[in-house]
């Protein structure tokens, strides 16, 4: 009898102390979630979980790209490049029990800033003919934004397939210098940089006599006097 308590109570025990902190039957098991997905240089949140096995656990991420972090299951990292990168999270719990798993981070390019092709120089009132061109390194969809300078806001037209041109027609009202700014952004909200080209629309000028012409014209009896002379001499 007194043998049979003894094991009772370490049965009793072992029970006691392995629901006291936390042991566990089951294997460590964690979860990465994913896909994820986002921008170049955007803030991607990701999601661990980690169960079974001794809490607590450690958390070590690699994202694929050379970086890793350690001890928050719910870490935010961005991507300097576009591409696949292969992520996983491997968790570590109180008895050195390691569990991993894997998934992926897709990064997206944005579009190659636009070329604008038109006039140098116009006419104020009269209307001009310009082209935007973009390739868009994943082969997305494109939105073109412009700005034509005058006041008059940006306009964003699209989407159209990966290098397609498109022409737009602007009209400027006065004279003055003007920079026209064209950005494309893909599907994803992905942005190039601005491109900027400058049309002039200069104003008329008058037409200016020459130094000598002026001395003529405010000294008129000079003027006659060279006249008859150059009668004389056949030279008119």
């Amino acid at each position: 009898m007194k043998i049979y308590r003894k094991c009772l109570a370490i049965v009793l025990i072992t029970i006691f102390v392995g629901a006291s902190f936390g042991a566990s039957d089951e294997s460590l098991s964690c979860d990465a979630y994913g896909p994820y997905e986002g921008n170049i240089m955007d803030d991607i949140e990701f999601d661990g979980t980690a169960t079974d096995g001794t809490p607590p656990y450690e958390y070590l991420w690699d994202y694929g790209d050379g970086n890793t972090s350690t001890g928050d299951p719910h870490p935010t990292h961005n991507y300097a490049n576009a591409g696949n990168y292969t992520v996983i999270l491997t968790v570590t719990d109180s008895e050195d029990d390691t569990a991993s798993d894997t998934t992926w981070a897709y990064i997206n390019a944005p579009p190659n800033k636009p070329s604008i092709e038109g006039p140098n120089s116009g006419k104020s009132g009269t209307k001009y003919e310009f082209d935007f061109c973009t390739t868009d390194p994943d082969g997305d969809d494109v939105f073109y934004c412009i700005d034509w300078g005058d006041g008059s806001g940006e306009i964003c037209i699209g989407p159209f397939p990966s290098e397609t041109c498109v022409t737009e027609e602007h009209t400027w009202s006065s004279d003055g210098t003007y920079n026209i700014k064209a950005k494309a952004s893909d599907i994803y909200d992905a942005e190039s940089d601005y491109t900027i080209k400058s049309i002039k629309m200069p104003k008329n000028k008058a037409i200016q006599m020459s130094p000598f012409l002026n001395f003529l014209e405010n000294h008129h009896n000079l003027f006659q006097f060279l006249q008859r002379m150059f009668q004389r001499l056949g030279l008119q």
